[in-house]
């Protein structure tokens, strides 16, 4: 009787160590299951929140574009455009950027934020950014001023429907504020040039105008300089050009609205040995605001803007020979950097450029019945027979611009 309770409560306790070992184990898994899930659910609270950590050092680097357009180390940045920013034990961001006033500009930033001990999750964002070029010139400045030939010169203002006619050129709205200068000791002008605006030379100098020559205003009908239109006392400071960086992508053949060009820049910096393709035509589209620049010839025959882009073009080889139409562009969104490895630089017999030239250690040539629309500041500047510059006054405005224009903006 006694070994039968034995074996009656042997099993019992079986049983009941059994009941238990299956209530442990769902007990187990379960608080295995409720660990996971909030290890899961917190990792994503940290990914989420990682997003806006990161994209709040892009915003705080947008903000050291936009307030120091003239100096990108200041308020605490590094001479490499880094900053790190913590936010107690939660998380912090690393970002960076890299480029230059007046250019585009890369911001690389990482957020991370606080996951278990030493762990912390991160997401990187990177923007591309135009920042603004705020250039202001005066007219047609060279260091050395030859006319060989007649000069037409006159103004209009792309930035004022009344001085322009969709911010181009329009003889009927013209006027008179262009102005032909030298810091040097004065230049010569002679046969029907004629100046509607202003000559300036050095402290000192002095322009000299013969013949049937004349500058003045509008209703000035007389030979000569008009009172007033002319000082000797102009200066202005014309630094080099740098190259604007080491290396980039080249522009690829593209398509775009259905027809093909040799070359299509879509925003950012490109690099290029030469543009001599001629398998299109010898043809550029310009989608989005760009930087490009060229180290050998250029042969293009036609650069086409998309509305309200900006294409700023640095070239270095020894001799360039420009001819290219320029279609959809306004003389503010086109800026042709001449590099010092650039001695000479011509604008072909019959060319209509529209846009800014700054090439102040190079010979700049015009040929015969060549026309600028825009500004020019060149070492030397000569023409040969009949040469028409048009003065675009919004380089000499201040501009209410935005400082800085979001390219893009991607996670990485």
């Amino acid at each position: 009787m006694k070994i039968q309770q034995s074996r009656e409560a042997g099993s019992a306790l079986i049983a009941v160590m059994m009941v238990a070992g299956i209530i442990l184990f769902g007990l187990g898994s379960y608080l295995t299951l409720a660990s996971h899930e909030s290890r899961t659910v917190k990792r994503s609270l940290c990914w989420n929140a990682s997003l806006p950590m990161a994209e709040a050092g892009i915003e705080e680097a947008l903000s050291q574009l936009k307030q120091n357009t003239n100096d990108f180390t200041a308020d605490g940045w590094t001479t490499n455009h880094l900053k790190q920013r913590v936010f107690g034990t939660n998380g912090y961001y690393i970002v960076n950027f890299s480029g230059r006033q007046g250019g585009t500009v890369t911001i690389t930033s990482t957020g991370f934020v606080h996951f278990v001990e030493n762990i912390y999750i991160s997401r990187t964002v990177r923007v591309l950014a135009l920042t603004t070029k705020d250039f202001k010139f005066p007219g047609l400045v060279a260091s050395s001023v030859f006319f060989g030939g007649d000069l037409q010169a006159d103004s209009y203002d792309s930035s004022d429907p009344l001085g322009s006619t969709g911010g181009f050129y329009d003889p009927a709205k013209a006027g008179a504020e262009a102005l032909i200068a030298t810091p040097g000791p004065g230049f010569t002008m002679g046969g029907n040039s004629h100046i509607k605006g202003y000559v300036a030379c050095g402290p000192g100098g002095a322009v000299v105008v013969s013949g049937s020559a004349s500058v003045g205003d509008m209703n000035y009908k007389k030979n000569g300089i008009q009172p007033g239109h002319s000082t000797n006392n102009f200066t202005m400071s014309m630094p080099s050009v740098v190259i604007p960086f080491d290396s980039a992508d080249a522009p690829g053949t593209n398509k775009v609205s259905g027809t093909s060009y040799d070359y299509v820049l879509e925003g950012g910096d490109y690099m290029a040995t030469n543009l001599s393709s001629g398998v299109y035509g010898g043809t550029m589209m310009v989608t989005e605001s760009s930087t490009l620049y060229v180290t050998g010839p250029i042969n293009l025959t036609k650069i086409v803007f998309a509305p309200g882009v900006r294409l700023d073009l640095y070239v270095g080889a020894p001799t360039i020979s420009f001819a290219p139409v320029v279609v959809g562009a306004t003389a503010p969104q086109f800026t042709v950097f001449a590099l010092p490895s650039c001695t000479s630089f011509s604008v072909n017999n019959g060319t209509i450029f529209t846009g800014l030239i700054y090439a102040p250690d190079t010979a700049l040539a015009a040929n015969g019945h060549a026309q600028i629309s825009g500004a020019i500041v060149g070492k030397t500047f000569s023409c040969n027979g009949t040469f028409d510059f048009h003065y675009d006054l919004a380089f000499s405005k201040p501009k209410n611009l935005v400082p800085v224009k979001v390219l893009s903006w991607a996670e990485l």
